[in-house]
């Protein structure tokens, strides 16, 4: 345990408590205090080790007691024990002013980085309170729309079900329009066939019957060529010379007509004009006529024609019909 001591300082003969001082025997060694920056260091990686007003140091070493040293009975050996002590007394009397001043420094030291780091503590409070102000906040906020977010998840999936169970119904519908249009198309393809069936029936019994009709109309109109075409060819002669003959008899009335009218008008006059007038109706309706056999000649020639070419459009349209029906 440390003693309080009380010694002569300088042959001074005022005394002093010196609290707690250990004698320096000369193998004992003064303890190194860290430095301040490595202890600001420390205390940060510690998060703050220090609280409040109290201070962690390390506790002194103890320290033995000392014998009292028995005095001789020679005086010089006391008095070169005396003098002895007190250079070793004043040593480390200056020691531990020195150690003294030196804690009191660390000591102030302490405190101000004490009173910083309450300061740090207290914006960190006021940091950590306020991020904790804001993180409720952002909950809420997250929980709000999260909320949200579940109602509108719930108003989607009732809205999907609902689309579903349409397009379900949708497609029943369809499969059972399909069918229907399905069952009506086939009726209707069965009656076209049917139809189809009897028109062409009726088509073929019609082209047979239009075919009989040609084949004895061209036979007819054949044999009344053939029966009459020499006749028709010598009227067309004699009609020709008549027509020759009026023709030149007209122009020879036209000359005396001329040479008349030259060498003046006779009592003959008028009933020439009147015969040759009558001449020229009688040629005019004589051409006429010609004319008119000419053209029914030749229409008979183009029906004969286009009931030759009908005649066979109708053997091909046959022949056609009955590959397809191979």
């Amino acid at each position: 345990m440390a003693t309080k001591t009380t010694r002569n300082v300088s042959g001074k003969g005022s005394v002093r408590p010196l609290g707690s001082i250990k004698h320096n025997t000369g193998n004992d060694r003064i303890p190194k205090l860290p430095s301040f920056t490595k202890t600001v260091e420390k205390s940060k990686m510690e998060n703050v080790g220090i609280h409040g007003n109290a201070m962690n140091v390390p506790p002194p070493k103890v320290r033995e007691d000392i014998k009292p040293k028995t005095l001789s009975a020679k005086s010089d050996s006391s008095s070169s024990t005396k003098s002895v002590e007190n250079m070793v007394d004043k040593k480390e009397l200056q020691e531990a002013k020195a150690r003294e001043k030196d804690l009191l420094k660390k000591i102030a030291e302490l405190q101000k980085i004490i009173e910083e780091l309450k300061e740090q503590i207290t914006e960190k409070d006021q940091t950590i309170s306020s991020l904790e102000n804001k993180l409720k906040e952002q909950e809420q906020t997250y929980k709000d729309k999260l909320d949200e977010e579940k109602q509108l998840h719930s108003n989607t999936k009732n809205s999907l079900e609902s689309l579903r169970k349409e397009l379900e119904a949708s497609k029943e519908e369809n499969k059972r329009i399909a069918k229907r249009n399905e069952e009506l198309l086939n009726k209707f393809k069965n009656e076209m066939d049917e139809k189809l069936k009897d028109i062409t029936e009726l088509k073929d019994k019609e082209l047979a019957l239009r075919d009989e009709k040609l084949n004895r109309l061209k036979k007819q109109m054949a044999d009344a060529l053939k029966g009459n075409s020499w006749e028709r060819q010598q009227q067309l002669e004699e009609l020709t010379k008549e027509l020759a003959r009026l023709q030149e008899e007209c122009d020879t009335l036209r000359m005396k007509l001329k040479s008349f009218k030259s060498k003046g008008s006779c009592s003959n006059c008028s009933q020439l004009s009147l015969k040759n007038e009558e001449l020229q109706k009688d040629n005019k309706e004589k051409e006429k006529l010609i004319k008119d056999l000419k053209g029914l000649l030749t229409k008979f020639q183009t029906q004969l024609k286009q009931q030759e070419q009908l005649m066979l459009l109708v053997e091909d349209s046959k022949g056609l019909k009955s590959t397809k029906l191979k």
